[in-house]
């Protein structure tokens, strides 16, 4: 067994001074290890996502209290849910599945704000801050709140109120969810005509779920879109772990291997076993920050 694990990762007289895993025949048993071993979770993914998938736990109302936390942090007022937002939000993020884009203007010049006018939202002051990729809510909130240009948003004292939407989707071919967080202050003057005109009115009472009327007051409208996911395993979890396991073990024998040959001053070609190991560690450093969520 000692034999094996020497002939197998270290270098010495038996194995011609070469440690077996790094011959070519070992790694192209590996590459197609890998290979083989991502198909299969692709596969599997396709056909049982209830076995294999991505985890989602992302929530409109975590949004909101985590957004408020960040701001009461800096004695900030809280922002108030606006339905209208929300709705500008959901219609954001279906355009942008629709027209297979991902930025704030899209390809055929539709803004952020045209969303806000076709809800008939007058606003003195707007913004809107976008996510994707991301599979909990505390990470899109981070996020944000790490890019000086999202947290000025979330911080600004011009906003009062605030959407958000979470939709789940396929864009650039890749399924996905889109976060979508509007904010916005109202024209008075031009809210309190709208008001004055939805007043004249016959209103049509509304009933929850207990049965019992209510007004549609947009300050008390409960954010309710959530995605909720939790298959047997997580993806990323396998797809990340076994690589990036090969590549270690690849990185520790390569390092060794190198420290060995320079030690014992054997007359062997090792020039290339430090660009080796800048790649794997460059592979490695990728492999563990794929997958992480984007923000615009």
């Amino acid at each position: 067994m000692k034999d094996f694990f020497y002939h197998l990762f270290i270098p010495y007289h038996k194995n011609n001074h070469r440690s077996k895993i790094l011959h070519v025949d070992s790694l192209l048993i590996i590459f197609l290890f890998l290979l083989s071993f991502g198909l299969s979770l692709i596969a599997l993914k396709s056909a049982r996502p209830d076995i294999l998938g991505v985890s989602y736990s992302l929530s409109e109302n975590e949004l909101l209290v985590l957004t408020n936390n960040a701001r009461q942090e800096k004695n900030l007022p809280s922002l108030i849910i606006n339905q209208e937002l929300t709705e500008a939000a959901q219609k954001k993020a279906l355009h942008m599945f629709e027209k297979d884009y991902w930025a704030h203007f899209a390809p055929d010049g539709t803004s952020p704000w045209d969303f806000l006018k076709e809800e008939d939202y007058s606003y003195l002051y707007a913004g809107e801050n976008l996510a994707k990729g991301f599979s909990n809510t505390q990470d899109v909130v981070q996020a944000w709140m790490n890019s000086p240009t999202h947290r000025d948003n979330i911080l600004s004292d011009k906003f009062q109120e605030v959407g958000f939407a979470i939709v789940k989707g396929r864009l650039k071919g890749e399924d996905t969810v889109l976060i979508v967080e509007m904010f916005g202050s109202q024209n008075l003057q031009a809210y309190n005509v709208k008001r004055q005109a939805n007043n004249n009115l016959i209103p049509q009472p509304k009933q929850n779920v207990m049965g019992k009327t209510e007004n549609n007051n947009v300050s008390s409208y409960i954010p309710a879109n959530n995605i909720f996911s939790q298959p047997i395993m997580d993806i990323s979890i396998p797809s990340k772990t076994i690589p990036l396991f090969v590549l270690f073990v690849l990185l520790v024998v390569l390092t060794i291997d190198l420290a060995v040959i320079e030690r014992k001053k054997i007359p062997r070609l090792v020039g290339h076993n430090v660009d080796h190991i800048m790649l794997i560690s460059i592979f490695i450093l990728y492999l563990l920050f794929i997958g992480t969520g984007g923000i615009l």
